[in-house]
């Protein structure tokens, strides 16, 4: 899975941090997530802004639990921004329901 199809990492200045602690330059990580939203089936051009975060945030919570991660961790250690915090926790419970 192409980690900008995720919301984990966090841009500090013209740096963006990945949250395997790669580090690029925030342009350049910005233009691959152009590219590969190009081509991503489940986020169209016209798509709201919050059916966009729904849909990254849906995917961050699979692929952390698809690792042995949470939420919580991922708040932790700074992979996840604050800002995603409540509608992060809310899907994790939702997602683990559904098993």
């Amino acid at each position: 899975m192409y980690e900008t199809t995720l919301l984990l990492g966090r841009r500090e200045g013209d740096r963006f941090i990945r949250y395997t602690g790669d580090v690029i330059q925030a342009d350049l990580n910005a233009a691959i997530n152009i590219c590969v939203r190009g081509t991503d089936n489940n986020i169209t051009r016209f798509m709201k802004s919050n059916d966009v975060e729904s849909e990254l945030l849906t995917r961050t919570v699979r692929y952390l639990a698809s690792i042995g991660s949470s939420v919580s961790d991922a708040l932790n250690l700074g992979w996840l921004l604050p800002k995603f915090k409540a509608k992060a926790l809310k899907l994790e419970a939702e997602y683990h329901r559904q098993g």
